[in-house]
């Protein structure tokens, strides 16, 4: 806007001494219109702003590599046309704590509603937030500015996307409990296993109760059926290293951590999720993707710090890892003093996501490294531990 008005200054000015020199009518009336023509212009437009609706959208949900964009809906009088609409965005990322200011420049037509579209970048997960304060709109000459408040604010969930992932066992974790840990929460589909008794409760099925029994103790009793539950494996991940590694690789972590949750439940494989979560070690029993799911969940409130991983700490000072046969740990650096440690007294499997690389398995130091490439093989990925 600044050019527009040197340039109309230096017409003005020229047009004013030409009519000093000449001192004729033609002269004069040109003049006038420079005058009077942009500041009609002016006023025109405060009109059309006052008059103008402005209505902000975007997906509550969408996963990482999406293509999604954030929908602006304007609503005018038909008619007079502005000659630019310019809408300053600020996109945060709450995971990350990065802040985006986008500029979207809109040039309206004729038409009562309109729709423009802004696309957002989705190589990150985390809560996005988009925040408009106001709008500027300029006149059909771009020599004045008309501001107009338009507060909005609209959340978005970027949720990390599942790879295609096919675990191969070299051997299966064998429980170091005795006897059979019983899920209470899941029924099996064998009716010959062994089953827990609970009271009767207003809704349970009739022929649910235990008769013999219950005519015992005198007392309704009902069996519930339940399925051995082993968590003898345990699957931790670090979303810290910000600042010494990209957030595009700690974005990586949280995929490649949900991906080896879906690929272990392929396998019935009850397992345990470990994270730090304000500062304390967060452990989260996953039999279901339902529980996969409210892992997600728990995740987009989680925040990437730059400060080392102490997820292994934690799991090693409260004495967990003697109670898993198997740890499989996802991150994005390694300490390998730590990592050594715990190497030493469980089976250990580390995933560590690469850029630019081919996938590659790294044993020499005690534990089994896997480094998984960002690139898509295509067909899912196979991988032995």
């Amino acid at each position: 806007m600044r050019k527009y008005r040197i340039y109309y200054s230096i017409v003005l000015f020229i047009m004013l001494c030409l009519f000093l020199w000449t001192n004729t009518a033609q002269v004069l009336l040109v003049l006038l219109m420079l005058c009077i023509f942009p500041l009609f212009s002016g006023i025109l437009t405060m009109i059309w702003v006052y008059t103008l609706q402005f209505e902000v959208s975007l997906p509550s949900v969408c996963v990482t590599g999406q293509n999604v964009a954030v929908y602006f809906h304007i609503t005018k009088k038909a008619g007079w046309i502005a000659r630019q609409l310019v809408v300053p965005v600020m996109i945060y990322n709450h995971m990350f704590d990065r802040q985006e200011k986008k500029w979207l420049s809109i040039f309206p037509g004729h038409k009562r509603e309109e729709k423009f579209t802004l696309p957002v970048q989705t190589e990150l997960c985390g809560e996005v937030t988009i925040h408009l304060e106001e709008i500027c709109c300029y006149d059909i000459f771009r020599l004045f500015c008309v501001k107009k408040s338009c507060r909005q604010e609209q959340t978005m969930m970027i949720y990390p996307s599942v790879i295609p992932m096919n675990l191969m066992l070299k051997q299966r974790p064998k429980s170091r409990e005795t006897g059979d840990i019983y899920d209470e929460d899941i029924r099996g589909n064998d009716a010959t296993e062994i089953f827990d008794l609970r009271g009767y409760q207003e809704g349970d099925s009739i022929r649910s109760v235990h008769w013999k029994l219950s005519t015992k103790l005198e007392k309704l009793l009902v069996r519930e059926f339940s399925r051995p539950a082993s968590f003898d494996t345990a699957l931790l991940f670090s979303l810290s290293g910000k600042g010494r590694v990209t957030d595009q690789r700690i974005t990586r972590v949280a995929v490649l951590a949900l991906s080896v949750m879906e690929a272990l439940l392929k396998l019935d494989m009850e397992h345990q999720v470990g994270c730090m979560v304000n500062g304390k070690l967060l452990e989260m029993p996953v039999c279901s993707r339902n529980d996969c799911m409210q892992v997600r969940d728990s995740m987009m409130g989680m925040r990437s710090s730059g400060e080392p991983a102490s997820v292994l700490q934690s799991f090693m000072k409260m004495g967990r890892h003697f109670q898993y046969t198997k740890v499989i740990f996802v991150t994005a650096e390694l300490d390998d003093d730590l990592l050594r440690t715990l190497g030493s007294q469980v089976n250990l499997s580390v995933i560590l996501p690469v850029e630019g690389k081919e996938d590659y398995i790294d044993s020499s130091s005690g534990y089994e490294v896997l480094a998984l490439s960002d690139k898509d093989p295509g067909n899912g990925r196979y991988i032995y531990i």
